[in-house]
């Protein structure tokens, strides 16, 4: 049987506001660079989980470089950075590279939560 996977969402700052402040589901957002080596570890993982969370949370990722009026409303000092948002609302961030099962139960913490 195959697995459907979803591709995580490429956000820009023309679709920020409608995939992710106006969405019904938590979105996790992952603020990343193409020359951070950390988030070249990170987005796979991401890309890798996101199937599990299905109707849970949605997984999108916005490169910084071309989104800095973004990353800057949202105060990303560093990257990776990854913020949930909820009804338009940041409500936590992980900030860093994490292995896989640390950043599921970092990501499991949040939605009890929110």
């Amino acid at each position: 049987m195959a697995t459907f996977r979803l591709k995580m969402l490429d956000l820009t700052k023309d679709t920020f506001e409608k995939e992710v402040l106006k969405d019904k589901l938590p979105v996790l957002v992952d603020f990343w660079a193409p020359w951070c080596g950390p988030c070249r570890i990170v987005g796979p993982v991401l890309e890798r989980i996101s199937s599990e969370y299905t109707h849970k949370l949605k997984f999108a990722k916005i490169n910084v470089d071309d989104n800095q009026e973004i990353a800057v409303q949202h105060d990303v000092r560093g990257i990776p950075c990854m913020i949930v948002f909820k009804s338009g609302r940041e409500v936590d961030r992980i900030i860093g590279a994490y292995p896989e099962p640390e950043l599921r139960k970092k990501i499991d913490l949040i939605l009890a939560k929110a």
